[in-house]
């Protein structure tokens, strides 16, 4: 048979298989043709979800019935995979669902079961294929004609596929008796032992993988089952495990039940002495309650007493803090007014010395002013009159004047008097010296 028609039959029933396995979880109806039982989107979108563990996020017709709904479910289920699920499927489209193309569709689950079923697989360092021959090789080992090196020679003979068979369930069959069979009866046994307890259906072709005509691809994807098997069997055993320890622990609990079973009525004969003993204390409760009821009731009225006594005594307390606070702020005041008060003393006192000063200051000026001009007239009349002796003229008296007037008063007049004196002799004396040049010519 030709390599690939052979892949596409391993794939198609190994996917059939696999889907079916999945839907048959979730309850819904089993596939019989890959390539026209997932034309809807139905049960495609069902199996992604999960295989994938994630929830569709998109509304999608649960029943379509024309083509365009069918295509537009399928369109859904194509941006699932690539934005959610980060898969990246390519060349294949919606339509190639809703046209049966069994070739693409083949090849779209090849790539999810590499990414769910063979991607997963790790042993060592080793994942996804790798890591599957790996974990072929650990499972056989000690096994006799068993050399696992790699898919495509390895298990020709059947002695690989045989002792996967046997190490799952080594009751079902003794190794050694198959020394003698040739390769193809070898490999049957296998696939049937396989098939029979295991689960794994049978994909290839006893003949076809002895003689090397089948792809590699094919191999693998039948030997990721038996991985996958006896991952399941180990957790079908642990979960047997965790309920024969419930079982166990469920038998102690209902024996500790029997025992105390016995003790009923001795625990009931114990409860009633308790109950009428409860019923004593409860009566003396309630008369020690009433008790206390009138002893606290008496104790109110005392406290509400003493809260009114504490309630005026507040009272009185915060009026009295408030003079003390309003003395205090009368007191501060008092101290800012006597503080100005002798600051403005001073300055009138300052102000009085100040104006003696500037009154003695001014008669002082005055009199030696008087007194200048009164020489200065006694001068210029010894000048014009030099016959005249002595000067006969009335002293200046400026206090009559001036006295009268304001300290700036007395300056601006005593300044302007003297100005002018200045200009009179100034020009008496520019006079003279006109007259003294006009007598030499």
């Amino acid at each position: 048979m030709d390599l690939n028609k052979e892949w596409e039959k391993v794939q198609e029933m190994a996917f059939t298989s696999w889907v079916n396995s999945v839907l048959e979880k979730r309850g819904v109806d089993k596939i019989a043709d890959v390539s026209t039982d997932l034309s809807d989107g139905v049960k495609l979108i069902y199996f992604l979800e999960s295989v994938s563990g994630k929830k569709f996020p998109k509304k999608f017709d649960l029943e379509p019935k024309t083509r365009i709904m069918r295509v537009q479910n399928l369109h859904l289920a194509m941006l699932f995979i690539d934005e959610d699920l980060k898969i990246k499927v390519q060349g294949v489209a919606a339509e190639e669902f809703v046209d049966n193309n069994k070739k693409m569709i083949l090849g779209f689950l090849w790539t999810l079961y590499r990414k769910y079923r063979i991607s997963v697989i790790n042993e060592g360092d080793k994942s996804s294929e790798e890591g599957l021959l790996a974990w072929c090789k650990k499972t056989t080992e000690g096994y006799n004609n068993v050399n696992i090196t790699n898919f495509k020679a390895s298990f020709r003979d059947g002695h690989g596929f045989l002792a996967l068979a046997h190490k799952y369930d080594p009751s079902v069959f003794k190794y050694d008796e198959y020394e003698g069979h040739d390769n193809i009866a070898r490999l049957n046994a296998a696939f049937d032992f396989a098939e029979k307890g295991l689960g794994i259906p049978k994909l290839l072709e006893a003949e076809s993988l002895s003689k090397g005509n089948v792809d590699e691809r094919s191999i693998v994807l039948y030997t990721s089952l038996f991985f996958h098997a006896f991952r399941a069997k180990e957790e079908r055993e642990a979960l047997e495990a965790s309920q024969n320890s419930l079982n166990n622990k469920l038998a102690s609990l209902e024996q500790s039940l029997e025992g105390e079973k016995h003790s009923q009525e001795e625990l009931a004969k114990q409860k009633k002495d308790l109950e009428d003993s409860l019923n004593k204390i409860r009566e003396q409760n309630e008369n020690r309650n009433t008790r206390i009821a009138d002893l606290q009731s008496k104790i109110d009225d005392a406290l509400r007493g003493l809260d009114d006594e504490k309630l005026a005594k507040l009272d009185l307390e915060s009026r009295l803090a408030k003079c003390e606070k309003d003395k205090a702020i009368l007191e501060l005041k008092l101290a800012e007014i006597l503080d100005e008060k002798d600051r403005l003393e001073k300055k009138i006192d300052e102000d009085k010395k100040r104006a003696e000063a500037e009154r003695l200051g001014l008669g002082l000026i005055r009199q030696h002013l008087a007194a200048q001009f009164s020489d200065i007239h006694k001068w210029q009349s010894f000048l014009e009159h030099p016959e005249t002796v002595p000067y006969t003229g009335t002293p200046i008296d400026l206090d009559s004047e001036l006295s009268s007037l304001s300290f700036e008063e007395q300056a601006k007049k005593l300044a302007s008097k003297l100005e002018s004196e200045n200009t009179l002799i100034e020009k008496y004396l520019t006079g003279k010296e006109e007259a003294k040049a006009a007598a030499k010519k």
